[in-house]
């Protein structure tokens, strides 16, 4: 039983340094020149891929971390006893203070919001410091939407990412069918192209996610 343990702990420890290190890679590749001076010219790439990336950085980042912390709960050192001893009581606090991940959750499209409204977004394109905010905000963002996925179920999970995706899908509708400059760095044909695709990806999202319910349900035993 021992040595049973022993393969899972080497996993999960191995498991969290990859995700770690590809959650590094992945944000110092978003910051690279090339992919910088497409932000510029490109809204859907900006407003869309490149923030969901550095979400996805930093729920990657901690799905990590959360990772190393299982494979130390049998390792008989003393500063991974410390270190599971705080883990567990954050994952205490979390279990009260954000009941069904609504506290995470809100903070996530706060945050999302805020940068979106087209003053602060113009603003983060513009300015240095406010753009390097925005990325490092939007990857904390990742870790408090994993907060969320941790307390509550995968069928509750795709629920939200399909609610999340319908703000995508407004957005996008707004876009396309706007006859007005909202983001004031992009021209009125990038709106309406990074429209069109934010359309196209809220389908998509939608596919998938509805798949996912259907292979759910009649994966359930039924009487």
């Amino acid at each position: 039983m021992k040595s049973i343990l022993n393969i899972f702990d080497t996993y999960s420890l191995r498991d969290g340094i990859l995700k770690i290190i590809f959650a590094n890679i992945l944000v110092l590749l978003l910051l690279t020149p090339t992919l910088e001076q497409f932000e510029t010219r490109s809204l859907f790439y900006h407003m869309m891929i490149e923030h969901f990336l550095f979400i996805f950085s930093g729920y990657i980042f901690i799905s990590g971390f959360d990772s190393l912390i299982v494979s130390f709960k049998h390792f008989n050192l003393q500063y991974s006893k410390k270190i599971i001893k705080y883990y567990s009581r954050f994952l205490a606090l979390n279990n009260r203070f954000n009941p069904f991940g609504i506290v995470s959750t809100a903070l996530f499209l706060i945050t999302i919001f805020y940068w979106h409204v087209p003053s602060n977004f113009d603003i983060a394109t513009t300015n240095a410091t406010f753009h390097i905010l925005m990325h490092l905000s939007l990857i904390i963002s990742g870790t408090l939407i994993f907060c969320s996925f941790k307390m509550i179920s995968n069928t509750q999970s795709i629920f939200l990412i399909l609610s999340i995706d319908k703000i995508l899908g407004i957005l996008g509708f707004f876009l396309a069918g706007g006859d007005s400059i909202i983001y004031n760095a992009y021209l009125l044909s990038d709106h309406i192209t990074s429209g069109f695709w934010m359309i196209i990806m809220m389908m998509g999202i939608d596919a998938i996610c509805i798949s996912f319910l259907i292979l759910a349900y009649f994966r359930l035993p039924h009487k």
